[in-house]
């Protein structure tokens, strides 16, 4: 395990899970760090912001300390649309939103002298060949730093160059909502709050808090959330059922929703 990890980190519940988890499991000097995003609009980053202080202070005041910067990205948001996944035709990713993201996690390395890096992959980014694209295309891998993902449930490495198989990660992966369940109410509180925006990725996040409210209704948790999504979704332990021929992002409509959620 590594004795300075660095945490790149939004306020999400992925990087917030890793975060506490890093900070309440482990004796590991935490270093995180903030950029931002300039696809997203000034609103939304200006919540990100809002989030990002709230989640910090109250970490800080409840467990323990850490060293936390904010600023920008080293390089320039370019759109830059790939096939979601290798060789498939119809779905396209914007792998330029990841760009910038990277060469600040090489940077930060660097500045910090951390040992490794917990970067915010869980289940459902495995929908997309983002992760697989970036981990060789941004050199992350060749900088001496071990790589842990939000999602590998246990606090290990992921493999590196040819020994990585995103299909046997992706199998075990967990999503947010199951991270969500994880956290203590009052981050639960800050993450699921900042995230309610009915325009935000037209309406996609009121559209999985819903569903997912609709699950812990009847009985369910978190984990049977996501694992639901991935299903339908053909990630995770379904990622080999999507098809090349027609599949999109996280297996959406032409109309650019995901059927199996909630929207009204």
């Amino acid at each position: 395990m590594s004795d300075k990890i660095l945490i790149p980190f939004s306020g999400g519940v992925n990087s917030t899970y890793s975060l506490y988890r890093w900070l309440t499991e482990t004796d590991a000097e935490v270093v995180v760090r903030n950029g931002v995003d300039r696809f997203e609009s000034d609103d939304f980053n200006a919540k990100e912001f809002d989030r990002i202080q709230k989640i910090s202070k109250f970490l800080k005041k409840e467990y323990r300390d850490f060293d936390l910067e904010l600023g920008e990205f080293p390089k320039e948001y370019v759109k830059e649309q790939i096939p979601i996944r290798p060789g498939f035709k119809k779905g396209k990713y914007d792998i330029g939103a990841l760009r910038p993201r990277y060469a600040g996690y090489i940077s930060w390395c660097f500045e910090t002298g951390a040992d490794g890096i917990s970067i915010g992959i869980c289940v459902e980014n495995t929908a997309t060949q983002g992760y697989e694209v970036s981990r060789r295309k941004s050199g992350i891998e060749n900088i001496g730093v071990d790589i842990y993902l939000g999602g590998v449930r246990e606090l290990v490495p992921v493999p590196i160059g040819d020994n990585f198989n995103y299909n046997e990660i992706a199998n075990t992966m967990i999503g947010r909502f199951e991270q969500y369940e994880f956290l203590p109410k009052e981050l639960k509180s800050i993450c699921s709050s900042s995230r309610h925006n009915p325009d935000y990725r037209d309406g996609r996040e009121n559209a999985y808090w819903r569903t997912y409210q609709k699950f812990v209704d009847e009985g369910k948790t978190g984990r049977d959330f996501d694992m639901y999504c991935a299903k339908h979704g053909s990630y995770g332990p379904w990622r080999h059922e999507a098809d090349p021929e027609t599949y999109m992002y996280r297996g959406r409509n032409e109309d650019g929703k995901l059927p199996y959620l909630i929207y009204e």
